[in-house]
């Protein structure tokens, strides 16, 4: 009960927190980067809380000397320490800013600063919205597939219940109650004849329709690969692609059909050309003589 109090005493004073806030916020998260964990304003001036305006204008332009750019040229954070002391000085000579530092500063920086603080610095774009959202609703879908999934078998494992109820019902008396064999369901208020084969197998045979087998073994595990943020993309991506790998193999078949009928074609006037006699000559014997080195061949 405390808490809710504390919790709802909370509520107002984030409500308020406005820009001016969030820009505290922000420069203490720096401040404490830069300078080290557990650095205030006022102990990086090195002055105590309750220090007066002129103390805090003598105790910047100190620090203000020491950090100045040109006096720390190899120092590659030097102009980021120095913009970053003008604020916090800026914030502590401001009265009402001042104040606001002072409570965050006695009661610590919220952890959790509000929407607006981090949206205001983390503006999603309009694709950073639809990934967000199609992941959203993936992972939900995946997850109510999982819940569907044991939801069916345990309706299974119930009918299959119910049925060997109603078999010990009808058993005769001294015998044990059967856990296999014929049985009857009640769903929506009509008996349904039914048969349990197992544990966890249960056939219905509903009336002037086909038996249903219902078997806790057959239920479908869920699959990511089908929900819609993986299913979808992939049936886009199958639209386009099919059309062209079918016109692909419709051309490729054409191709091969008239490669067939040239072949068919050339092969039927091949047969169709008569075919040419060769008169085999008949070689006699050889005789020659012997004329300018050679042997002349003399045919009969």
């Amino acid at each position: 009960m405390m808490t809710f109090f504390m919790l709802t005493a909370l509520v107002p004073r984030v409500k308020a927190w406005d820009q001016a806030d969030f820009e505290i916020f922000d420069l203490v998260d720096e401040l404490e980067k830069s300078e080290g964990k557990g650095v205030t304003f006022y102990s990086w001036l090195d002055i105590p809380a309750t220090a007066t305006a002129p103390e805090i204008g003598k105790a910047y332009r100190k620090l203000s000397f020491q950090l100045h750019p040109d006096k720390n040229k190899q120092d590659v954070k030097a102009k980021e320490r120095f913009a970053r002391l003008g604020k916090v000085a800026a914030i502590l000579r401001n009265s009402a800013s001042r104040e606001r530092y002072n409570f965050f500063y006695k009661n610590g920086v919220p952890r959790w600063r509000g929407t607006g603080y981090y949206y205001a610095r983390f503006r999603p774009g309009l694709t950073t919205v639809i990934v967000f959202l199609a992941c959203l609703v993936g992972g939900m879908q995946y997850l109510a597939s999982w819940i569907n999934y044991y939801l069916e078998k345990r309706r299974i494992l119930h009918f299959v219940e119910d049925a060997r109820l109603a078999m010990a019902l009808r058993a005769p008396k001294g015998h044990g109650a059967p856990t296999v064999g014929r049985s009857f369901l009640e769903i929506q208020q009509n008996m349904v004849r039914c048969e349990v084969i197992s544990d966890e197998y249960l056939i219905v045979y509903p009336e002037q329709a086909d038996p249903i087998h219902l078997n806790v073994e057959w239920v479908e595990k869920p699959n990511f690969n089908n929900v819609y943020l993986v299913r979808w993309p992939k049936s886009l991506y199958e639209k386009f692609t099919q059309p062209k790998v079918k016109a692909e193999k419709e051309d490729t078949e054409e191709e091969e059909e008239e490669e067939v009928q040239v072949d068919q074609k050339g092969t039927e006037v091949a047969t169709a050309l008569p075919k040419k006699k060769v008169k085999k000559r008949e070689i006699g014997t050889v005789e020659g003589t012997k004329v300018g080195g050679r042997r002349r061949a003399v045919r009969k």
